[in-house]
């Protein structure tokens, strides 16, 4: 009975040492910019500078309408 509480000890012990490392392996954030961060932020400008420019072309629009 003994060497199978020993055995499950030790499992105990490496999982638990297993789980703390993954944690700390998470907690490593340096804030690296990844690739697909930065297509999204391009992407994200080009969104804005195309709404600028159709709301530009919409405000020209309405301003060259004849009044009666």
């Amino acid at each position: 009975m003994q060497h199978v509480q020993l055995e499950l000890l030790k499992l105990w012990f490496r999982t638990s040492e297993t789980i703390s490392a993954a944690a700390e392996r998470s907690r490593d954030d340096r804030g690296e910019v990844t690739g697909q961060t930065a297509l999204i932020v391009l992407l994200v400008i080009a969104a804005i500078a195309a709404g600028g420019i159709i709301a530009t072309r919409i405000t020209d629009n309405a301003n060259n309408i004849p009044t009666p």
